[in-house]
Order: structure tokens, then C-alpha cells, then sequence
């Protein structure tokens, strides 16, 4: 077992104070079950999910915490229950802990893992009321991770693809879960709201699988600048009603609609109204066709803990029921199953056939840069942010 050198490791920290990140010293991780490791992380990234707290609208009841939940490195510790891992691996750090033998693993459900995070009546899997704070997060120099067996994933000795698999660590299968949500099949039309990260992601998902024609709304012209690079068709919802826009090209509707926004969503005057998309997508898809959900609604048990602008009416608003009902649709969401995706996606990367990296329009090399890529990231500046340093 090797040890980290350091006492201390640079971190960006969110402090409970909304629109500020902070670079701090905090104390270096170390084992502290058997079956833990720990990760030098070499390359990060900030999720568009880290832009929920750093508005201040999702969080912990106890901050401060360190941010992120896209990482890959190499680990410098091993606990001595680890079987399938060694120092000196290159791994993906999890975007969730996973047991691995719990009944909801065994259903294949892991970002639903029972032992890890078991849930009460009020809570969510894998969240609870108070997510954020209780590992540390990957943008950091170190990171503990429990369950290392069940929740890594190693990765190729060489780093030819770390931009590629960063993506892989969170936004990537979320993308290709939203698709999954909403049913789809090759031939598809396939609607999806929100360009950010995950939305393009959705998008290029969909022409990777067959469908037949891909609608990229959002209203940042550099956003669907890069949904038509790759062949969606951009919708610019602030010029006239998306869903009118679509029907004028599919007099039926869309077979499938991926909501890529969530809670934060906005109408076209730009003005926060969180029941947008979703309503969009149930006027949109045709009969019998589908939606899927992967934006993210906290549920409403009273404020988010630890989110100062974070209000109880997160998560109810009205929604168009009687249309959903009447045309049959159906619809699927939640967190995604990330590491059931991994393997299949990752074979995507490793032959050529996926490059998600095309995201990534800015790569920092020092944790210093951060706090100011949230200002640029949260502001539509810049798409997608990563992080290469300690290599």
C-alpha cells in the first residue's frame, strides 16, 4: 500500500454562499475501511448539476463541501479488502457508491443502491435530504472512494482518451439514459430540450443510435452552433413556440422527447417556470410515443438543506395530465444507472465509433482556474469545463 505524501491537497469548496466557489486547503484522504481506495485525480470536470449549488439551489443542510462528481486518476492507496484493483490503476471515480450486493445492485438499479444509501420514506436512493457533503468530491487533487470494487472502473494504462472518458463518468450515460427513459428505437424522431452538456450529449446519442431526425432546442447560439455541428436540427425557443416550430417539420408530433433541463428551466421571455419543458414535451410527442426525464427536480420536502435560494414548491407544479393520459404517452426518469452504462459506452469510445469529447470547449490545468470557469460556465461563456493537472 502506498501513501500519499502530503498532509494537505487543494479543493474547490462550496461555502453555502451562492454564485462563489472557494479554493481551500483541506486535509488529504486516507483508507478508512478495508474496502476503500484513494485517487490522485488527474482529470475533473464541473457538471452542469454543480451549477444547482453553486446558485444556491440545491444542496446539503451542512456545508462547506468540496465539489464534483467527474474524476478519473490513479490510485495511490488500496484498503486490503480490494480485490479487483492495485496501486498504480487508472480509474473512473464513481459518480455514485455502489454496493454491489444489496437487492436494488442485484436488479441491476446501482445508482439506487440500498446499502450505501438507504432511503426513507421522504428520501430519495442515493440522495436523501442532505446530498453532498459526506465523501468529498473530484475537484480535488485526492479522493477516498468506499466500495472500490463495485464502484470504479478501470481504465487502459495509456491516457489517449482521458477527455473522452471524463464524459464518461457522469453526462455521457446520462444522455444515453434520457433515450433509454423515452423509449426509444432506431427510427425514432427524437426531440430534446436543453443544449447544454448533457442535452448535446442526448442529441448526438440519438443520431449514434438511428434516428431519423434530432430537434436541439435552447435559446445560447454558441449551443446550437455545436447541435447542428453534428447534425441536430436547432430550435431557438426564444424566436417562436418551440413545439409550433417542431410540428411545422413532424405535423405529428416527435416520436420521443428527452427533457435535458430541469428544474431551472425557462420560458421564452427567459423568466424561471419550472413546469416549461416538460409540458412541451408532453404537447410535442406523438401518441403513444414517449418522454424521458433526465433534468434534474428535487423533490419538495420544504427548502433543499443548505440551498439559501431554494424554495419548498421545488418539484410541484402543474402539469398537462389530461393531454399526457389522452395520447397514451408514457414516461421514464430519475438518476442514471452510470455504471451499467459505462462498459458499453466506453467500448463506443475505445473504437472510434463515440468521441463525446466534442463537448469540451475549455480544459483548465490548475484548480486556481475554477472558481472563475463556474462564473463563465454558469453565465454560457464556456460549455463544458474540465480539469487536467497532476499528470
Amino acid at each position: 500500500m502506498s501513501q500519499a505524501q502530503d498532509e494537505s491537497m487543494k479543493a474547490i469548496v462550496w461555502e453555502g454562499k451562492p454564485f462563489q466557489m472557494a479554493l481551500k486547503n483541506q486535509p488529504i484522504p486516507h483508507i478508512i475501511d478495508a474496502n476503500d481506495i484513494v485517487i490522485r485525480i488527474t482529470t475533473a470536470a464541473v457538471c452542469g448539476t454543480d451549477l444547482h449549488m453553486y446558485r444556491g439551489l440545491f444542496g446539503s443542510k451542512t456545508p462547506p463541501w468540496i465539489m464534483g462528481h467527474e474524476g478519473l486518476g490513479t490510485i495511490v492507496e488500496v484498503g486490503e479488502g480490494v480485490k479487483s484493483l492495485k496501486v498504480g490503476d487508472r480509474v473512473l471515480a464513481p459518480g455514485a457508491i455502489v454496493c454491489g450486493y444489496c437487492d436494488n445492485c442485484l436488479r441491476g438499479c446501482l445508482t439506487y443502491c440500498l446499502t450505501f444509501n438507504p432511503p426513507t420514506v421522504l428520501d430519495f436512493p442515493g440522495f436523501g435530504d442532505d446530498f453532498g457533503p459526506n465523501l468529498g468530491g473530484t475537484q480535488a487533487e485526492y479522493i477516498r472512494v468506499p466500495f472500490a470494487d463495485s464502484s470504479c472502473r478501470k481504465l487502459p494504462p495509456t491516457t489517449e482518451h482521458d477527455l473522452d472518458y471524463i464524459i464518461l463518468t457522469d453526462i455521457f450515460p446520462t444522455a444515453w439514459h434520457a433515450l433509454d427513459c423515452s423509449g426509444f428505437k432506431p427510427g425514432d424522431t427524437v426531440t430534446v430540450f436543453g443544449a447544454g452538456p448533457v442535452g448535446l450529449l442526448c442529441a448526438y446519442s440519438a443520431i449514434l443510435r438511428g434516428a431519423t431526425a434530432v430537434y436541439s432546442v435552447d435559446y445560447v447560439p454558441s449551443r446550437l452552433e455545436k447541435a447542428a455541428s453534428i447534425g441536430a436540427i436547432p430550435i431557438d425557443f426564444t424566436k417562436e413556440d418551440p413545439v409550433e416550430q417542431i410540428l411545422k417539420h413532424e405535423p405529428q408530433g416527435v416520436r420521443r422527447c428527452c427533457d435535458c433541463v430541469g428544474f431551472e428551466c425557462v420560458n421564452n421571455k427567459l423568466e424561471p417556470e419550472a413546469n416549461t419543458v416538460l409540458n412541451n414535451c408532453i404537447k410535442l410527442t406523438e401518441p403513444t410515443g414517449g418522454i424521458g426525464l433526465t433534468g434534474v427536480y428535487p423533490p419538495s420536502t420544504g427548502p433543499t438543506a443548505g440551498a439559501p435560494l431554494a424554495t419548498d414548491k421545488q418539484g410541484v407544479f402543474p402539469v398537462l395530465i389530461g393531454h399526457f393520459w389522452f395520447k397514451g404517452l408514457s414516461i421514464q426518469g430519475g438518476v442514471a444507472e452510470i455504471q451499467r452504462l459505462q462498459p458499453i459506452l466506453q467500448k463506443l469510445i475505445e473504437s472510434g465509433k463515440a468521441k463525446p469529447s466534442f463537448i469540451i470547449d475549455e480544459v483548465l490545468y490548475s484548480l486556481d482556474e475554477v472558481p472563475r470557469a463556474y462564473e463563465r460556465f454558469a453565465s454560457h461563456k464556456i460549455g463544458k469545463p474540465v480539469i487536467q493537472f497532476n499528470s
